[in-house]
């Protein structure tokens, strides 16, 4: 199996005529299929793509890791420019989520509904449980919280509207896209809001492999507290991840404290950026 994951949205770059967006982003090709890993908030995709010479129409599906804005905001310009596509996303994604500002709230959820979306040509496929979407290539669906230290990142910060009362948000939504691959598992997260340990350690127990060979996206360790650091530090170090390619809502902080502590194995993931797994 050949795989490759091009990350065409995140905060930053590091390549001259590549965009930074606040979201994320990344394109799969996995034995000559595409899959397109969420679509960021704005246009950066769309610029990224032109500047790095993608032709994202020969995306085959999409997947959307959760609701947030900065990973669904693209979807409906996408759509409307490349046609109809399968949408794989979880049944709770389009949730109204309102977020407490100094001014009242901010809607920080999909800034288009699912009839919108379905309007400009989504084809929905909804995952709430661990699915094969494809030959050696899973979703997650909601992954169980098994540690006692890993929260959506801000709990309390998270907002959902459900049945017109707005309460805290577990982001149960929150998925990941897991590829078995001959050498280890591959492990694409959006946000990680179930925790980037309880990420893993959900695919190692549905694929029933222990080796990690990548984990490509964020893990929403910006503002974590030292202890959690810490302790995900020490997990890592235990799973022996052998590519950590942190991005989007990881913070500098925290990238920092990682690298430090885990060495080479970490990289910091950017726009433009392309991993081959072979």
């Amino acid at each position: 199996m050949k795989a490759s994951i091009l990350i065409l949205v995140e905060n930053t770059s590091p390549t001259p005529g590549i965009v930074g967006e606040y979201g994320f982003s990344a394109l799969l090709e996995i034995d000559g299929r595409y899959l397109l890993f969420d679509t960021g908030h704005a246009g950066a995709i769309f610029e990224n793509a032109r500047q790095l010479h993608v032709d994202l129409n020969a995306v085959e599906a999409v997947v959307l890791s959760h609701g947030h804005f900065d990973h669904s905001g693209a979807l409906q310009k996408y759509l409307e420019l490349y046609g109809p596509k399968k949408v794989y996303v979880h049944s709770g994604a389009f949730a109204r989520r309102p977020r407490k500002t100094r001014h009242g709230y901010e809607e920080i959820g999909s800034p288009c509904s699912e009839a919108e979306l379905i309007k400009a040509g989504a084809r929905f496929e909804f995952v709430d449980s661990f699915t094969e979407i494809f030959p050696g290539i899973f979703l997650s669906g909601s992954i169980p919280r098994y540690t006692d230290y890993e929260d959506v990142g801000g709990f309390g910060t998270f907002k959902i509207e459900i049945d017109g009362q707005i309460k805290d948000d577990l982001i149960e939504d929150d998925m990941a896209l897991y590829i078995s691959h001959p050498r280890g598992t591959i492990i694409l997260s959006g946000c990680a809001h179930a925790g980037v340990v309880n990420t893993i350690h959900y695919a190692r127990a549905k694929l029933a492999d222990s080796r990690v060979l990548a984990y490509i996206g964020g893990t929403h360790l910006m503002g974590a507290a030292p202890g959690r650091l810490q302790k995900t530090a020490e997990a890592l170090r235990k799973i022996k991840v052998e590519k950590l390619i942190v991005a989007h809502c990881t913070g500098f902080d925290a990238a920092a404290y990682l690298r430090q502590e885990l060495g080479e194995s970490l990289v910091k993931g950017e726009a433009g950026m392309k991993f081959i797994f072979e």
